[in-house]
């Protein structure tokens, strides 16, 4: 194997980090076929792009209410038995899902639940799970391995669409979701392998856990980078990801079937893919700068995006938005977890899952605005707002633009 090869998979030559890898992997195909299937199934039911834009909104809100939780939980219990727990669950509700499409008694308001406990995962991946990836790799490999988990979560949101497309083109929705329940129970499995991590920092934590929440919120007041990385996720969350359940509705004005949708659903991730493997072989740039540079690249192929009337710019436009959210999604864990001391690490991630938890508001307002004025107008609309606030707080908080 080649020396740019080895340095781009670098974590993997850390014991067990490819199982707790492919865990991650097998989590986003799951999670972010079910978020394609249910935006889908919802648009095939009511035509609505404001009940579409619930979709996402009832995945993310877990996010908000419960980050900051999440990360305390991190800190406080042992991570391998929390993420074993979870995936429990995520069984039990595909499986649901799934029996209620095959059935045909699916309506409208079950998808929001399910939903919900979806956007449970994204929490405990986020605190946990991430958390337990630093202490696997430690501080000299975290880059690459939150590259790789980047590389994980854009591939398996472009597989995961283009396999939920493709099955429900073919087979039928319930049957999608059945593959939902084959990846989360493959994933429990690779979760035994992972052996106890005896390097991890203890947290110091106090016996109410009313004390560790304010300790988590004290964490932003007391760390002026933080608050520069945390700024940056905020804006990306309120004006650029808002868009994603609504491609079904684009997709839709541009005439094409469930499978093309899926294609255009997933090709952000393939762009996000590309920008990935560049910054997981080590690509000399600031961290930093990577973080928001990318970001506003992102935001303005999603204009480009959102003015297209033609399918393969569409297409094109949102591949070129992913290569810039690369930067952005790659940066943005590995930025908080180097910047927080070892005994609150999982505190930090979770007020980070606190911030993409907007994500719910963004998305309803979204909805809202594109049931008003039409698709195109709200996404453009959001994105030039998205490009001066970026501006902004860039110029009052640059912090972040000056880590290596």
């Amino acid at each position: 194997m080649s020396r740019p090869v080895r340095r781009t998979f670098a974590a993997f030559s850390v014991r067990h980090y490819s199982r707790l890898w492919a865990t991650g992997l097998l989590w986003n195909l799951g999670r972010w076929m079910s978020i394609f299937l249910c935006s889908y199934l919802v648009n095939q039911l009511t035509h609505s792009p404001f009940l579409v834009q619930i979709v996402g909104a009832a995945f993310f809100t877990p996010m908000f209410l419960a980050g900051a939780i999440g990360g305390v939980i991190s800190d406080r219990l042992d991570r391998r038995r929390t993420l074993r727990v979870l995936v429990v669950v995520l069984i039990a509700a595909s499986a649901v899902m799934a029996a209620l499409n095959l059935s045909g008694s699916i309506e409208v308001w079950m998808v929001y639940p399910y939903m919900l406990v979806i956007g449970l995962s994204m929490v405990v991946d986020m605190t946990s799970r991430r958390a337990l990836v630093y202490d696997l790799v430690g501080a000299g490999n975290v880059t690459n391995a939150v590259a790789l988990e980047a590389l994980a979560m854009t591939g398996g949101t472009l597989v995961g669409g283009v396999a939920g497309g493709t099955l429900v083109s073919l087979l039928g929705i319930g049957e999608a979701f059945v593959l939902v329940v084959v990846f989360y129970a493959v994933s429990l499995i690779l979760l035994a392998g992972v052996p106890p991590i005896g390097v991890r920092v203890k947290a110091a934590v106090s016996p109410r856990i009313s004390q560790d929440l304010r300790a988590t919120f004290a964490l932003a007041r007391g760390n002026a980078t933080l608050v520069s990385i945390l700024g940056i996720t905020i804006v990306m969350n309120a004006f650029y990801f808002p868009f994603t359940p609504m491609v079904p509705v684009f997709a839709e004005n541009l005439s094409v079937n469930a499978f093309w949708t899926s294609i255009l659903a997933g090709s952000p991730a393939l762009g996000s893919m590309c920008g990935t493997l560049l910054i997981a072989r080590g690509v000399g740039f600031r961290r930093g700068r990577a973080y928001v540079g990318g970001s506003v690249v992102a935001l303005i192929f999603l204009g480009v995006f959102a003015a297209a009337n033609w399918y393969p710019m569409a297409l094109v436009a949102l591949i070129f938005a992913g290569v810039g959210a690369s930067g952005f999604s790659t940066m943005q864990s590995a930025l908080v977890m180097t910047t927080a001391a070892d005994e609150v690490r999982g505190r930090a991630l979770g007020l980070l899952s606190m911030c993409i938890g907007i994500l719910p508001f963004a998305m309803l307002t979204l909805g809202g605005v594109a049931q008003a004025v039409g698709p195109s107008t709200g996404v453009i609309s959001s994105v030039i707002v998205g490009l001066a606030m970026m501006i902004i707080w860039a110029r009052r908080r640059p912090e972040s633009q000056q880590l290596v």
